[in-house]
C-alpha cells in the first residue's frame, strides 16, 4: 500500500540528506548552515515517526511497514 504523505517526508528526508552530504566539512561549508540542515533532518525525522504511528486520523500509517 502506498501513502502520499509518507513518501513527500520521505523525499524531503532524501534531499536533506543529499544536501547534508554536500556540506561536507572537508569543504568550506561553515558549521552554522550544516547545523541548521542537521535541525531539519532531525525535525523531519520526527514528523514522519509520528506519521507513522498516528498519521491517519490518529491510526498508524498503512504504509509504515514498508518504511
Amino acid at each position: 500500500m502506498n501513502c502520499q504523505v509518507k513518501d513527500e517526508l520521505v523525499s524531503r528526508l532524501i534531499a536533506l540528506n543529499n544536501k547534508l552530504n554536500l556540506l561536507s566539512p572537508d569543504l568550506v561549508h561553515g558549521d552554522e548552515e550544516r547545523a541548521e540542515v542537521q535541525q531539519q533532518r532531525e525535525s523531519l525525522y520526527a514528523e514522519i515517526k509520528h506519521h507513522r504511528t498516528k498519521g491517519h486520523e490518529g491510526k498508524p500509517c498503512p504504509a509504515a511497514k514498508q518504511v
